[in-house]
């Protein structure tokens, strides 16, 4: 396993996070206790490495390749308990997530507020996936530690979890950090002392003979090692860790006056493992430049390591490591060509790496992750070809390895995200039959892992999520009869899902984007059943955004949900309707656009205009119906001189036809026609364009 533990929190709960994060990462196993054997192994050194990510969940709704891939590649999961994270769809999700793979008994609870097992939801701390019953249908009682000052206090909880992820009894651990504790605490005083003095001693005799300043740095770096660790944890224990920032930079100023080539290979090795450490502090602390400063000197010395054993894999490891966080850091200050470079490093290094040694499967891995990060950086500047060919490259490494592990579900799962990937990116350069191609390969997959294993919640969940993107370029394409057969059977999948758990925020979210989508493909059908379809969605979504207000996806859907509302009321002639749920939009929209404007936004707001413009001219009001179509197309048109994104081009020519600008709009329909695309809904319908239609047809 590439991690110790995943640990799962709640927003609410950082401050807890960060803390627990810290002392376990930091935790050294007493030395009577490592190499015997625990309930789960060998017992080593340390804990390993904890995975905390919050940053990067998706706003897509589901945990992301990202999070699943580091839940698969935990030794256990460590839930943080409180009110907070038993509301959290994201640390329930991180639970069942977890519990798919059939290791509900390496699941730790670590509480900090609230009463587990209350009645009382304002009350109650345990997540709903923590009560539920695993593949076998056995409920198993959460093992937790209570943190709580009227439970076991925060020292003897922390032991407590430390002990099962040990897999060993608390009492045996209990005692061994008594004894430790007692020597540690006759020494700190005078260590602390000492090691001034030692620094001072440093810097006032540099010019003794090599060996003694040798002999002199490495008890400095001893006395750092103690600082950086064990007093870290002890001023963590009372809420000072602010003091251990002028250690951390001290520390990273008195490493980088060190050269490497005269450093043993074990002081570079813990050098390196600190200033990593320090590096991960900073840059949870959001201090990108500081985190930066230690990342580049824990690079300097793995580079140094490798460079002295080249056939060291283990050395190559930690230094493609360094280059990704490296290059991780530049990518959060915006310097993206800074990061292409050091995340270019990475990926040929893991490639270095993977050739050392094929048959290990994580050494495998990293040369994808390599990949991974470069084609996300690619989409991210718009560079959809390079971004294609680089997720293209990993698609083919999952293809292989599932020939391999035909059995394993959960990387025929990463394969087909990564299908998904490439079936976005393929239609935002409107490749829509390619991209058709890559959703249908995704459905096929997840919808073997159903049959594979039928109880697992998860694949059915992203199986009704693949068949509404699949049904999406479906409709693109014109392929009206298909997006129904893929709506209708995403349907009932997501029916079963919502309707065996009301309070699943995320479940009840896809059952009103698929009412919305059963409401777009209801031609052919009485207008009454759209009507009713839609006003079901606007109520699913409506009472999901009341318990989560700020779920941006809940919100975009709504907006969606209220401007087919208006659009149908349009078709009836009822402008006063279509105005109503036009307001409804309008007021999350402007909010939204102003704190955060980004391109989805964008395409609503003009959607907005676009409709509020056609109400506008039913109402003869031709003038204000104008204006609305003109902040559409100056919002649809924003930096055309880059290219404008392919999802833009239908509001765009309807703004455009709207505006009789037929000439401008004739291309941009060209270019829609190229790709295959063909309108859901006639392209105009007021009169004010009816001498632009002719014009268009007769092209």
């Amino acid at each position: 396993m590439r991690f110790g533990a995943f640990l799962s929190y709640s927003h609410d709960d950082a401050p807890w996070a960060r803390w627990l994060l810290r002392r376990l990462e930091t935790y050294r196993v007493p030395t009577r206790l490592v190499g015997t054997q625990g309930a789960h192994g060998v017992i080593g050194p340390r804990l390993g490495i904890v995975f905390r990510d919050r940053e990067e969940l998706p706003t897509a709704g589901d945990l992301g390749a990202t999070i699943r891939t580091a839940l698969a590649d935990s030794a256990a999961l460590i839930v943080i308990c409180s009110p907070a994270a038993a509301r959290s769809r994201w640390v329930n999700a991180e639970v069942e997530a977890f519990h798919a793979g059939d290791r509900g008994d390496r699941v730790l609870c670590f509480v900090v507020a609230g009463v587990p097992g209350s009645n009382d939801p304002a009350q109650q701390c345990f997540p709903p996936a923590l009560s539920q019953a695993d593949a076998d249908g056995v409920a198993r009682e959460p093992l937790a530690a209570d943190a709580r000052r009227d439970g076991d206090g925060r020292e003897r909880a922390f032991l407590k979890l430390v002990a099962g992820l040990l897999g060993v009894g608390y009492d045996a651990l209990a005692r061994r950090e008594a004894q430790r504790r007692q020597r540690r605490l006759a020494i700190v005083a005078v260590a602390s002392l000492a090691g001034m003095a030692i620094a001072l001693g440093l810097a006032a005799t540099a010019y003794v003979a090599r060996n003694d300043a040798q002999r002199r740095q490495a008890q400095a770096e001893d006395i750092l090692g103690f600082m950086l660790g064990d007093l870290r944890k002890k001023l963590t224990t009372v809420g000072r860790l602010d003091l251990m920032r002028t250690v951390d930079d001290k520390a990273t100023g008195y490493f980088a006056t060190l050269d490497p080539r005269d450093i043993s290979d074990r002081a570079l090795e813990e050098q390196a493992r600190s200033l990593t450490g320090i590096g991960e502090v900073r840059l949870s602390e959001g201090n990108h430049d500081a985190a930066m400063s230690a990342f580049r000197e824990a690079h300097a010395r793995s580079t140094a390591l490798h460079r002295r054993a080249p056939d060291n894999g283990q050395r190559l490891f930690d230094l493609a490591q360094a280059e990704y966080w490296i290059g991780f850091v530049a990518w959060q200050q915006g310097r993206l060509d800074d990061a292409q470079v050091w995340l270019r490093k990475y990926r040929d290094s893991a490639v270095r790496l993977a050739a050392m040694d094929r048959g290990n499967f994580d050494w495998q891995k990293e040369v994808m992750y390599g990949h991974h990060n470069l084609a996300v950086l690619a989409e991210s500047r718009g560079r959809y070809v390079e971004a294609e060919n680089g997720m293209r490259q990993v698609l083919e490494m999952h293809r292989a390895w599932s020939r391999e592990r035909p059995m394993d579900a959960a990387l025929r799962g990463e394969g087909a995200e990564t299908m998904s990937w490439l079936g976005r990116v393929s239609a935002l350069q409107g490749k829509l039959m390619q991209a058709e191609a890559f959703f249908t390969e995704e459905v096929d997959a997840f919808r073997r892992n159903t049959v594979d294993e039928p109880k697992n919640a998860k694949w059915k969940q992203q199986l009704n999520d693949a068949l509404l993107i699949l049904a999406k370029v479906q409709v693109q394409r014109g392929r009206l009869a298909e997006a129904r057969v893929s709506v209708g059977a995403a349907v009932p999948l997501i029916e079963a899902l919502a309707g065996s758990d009301a309070s699943n925020s995320e479940w009840q979210t896809a059952r009103g984007i698929a009412r919305w989508w059963q409401a777009q493909l209801a031609s052919g059908t009485p207008a009454p059943a759209a009507e009713k379809l839609v006003a079901e969605s606007v109520s699913i979504l409506e009472n999901v955004r009341k318990k989560e207000p700020r779920n941006e996806r809940v919100r975009n859907w709504l907006i969606k949900a209220k401007h087919h509302q208006a659009r149908l009321a349009l078709g009836r002639d009822d402008v006063a309707d279509a105005r109503a749920s036009l307001a409804d939009s309008v007021r999350m929209i402007e909010p939204a656009w102003r704190s955060s404007p980004n391109e989805t936004l964008r395409q609503l707001y003009a959607e907005h205009l676009l409709l509020s413009g056609e109400s506008l001219h039913m109402s003869d009001q031709p003038q204000s119906a104008k204006a609305a179509w003109r902040r559409a197309g100056e919002l649809l048109l924003a930096d055309e001189s880059k290219g404008l994104p392919f999802e833009r081009l239908e509001p765009l020519v309807r703004t455009l036809l709207h505006l009789s600008r037929t000439e401008q709009s004739s291309a941009y329909q060209q270019r829609l026609s190229a790709a295959g695309f063909v309108p859901l809904r006639p392209w105009s319908t007021t009169s004010a364009t009816t001498e632009a239609q002719t014009d268009i047809a007769a092209r």
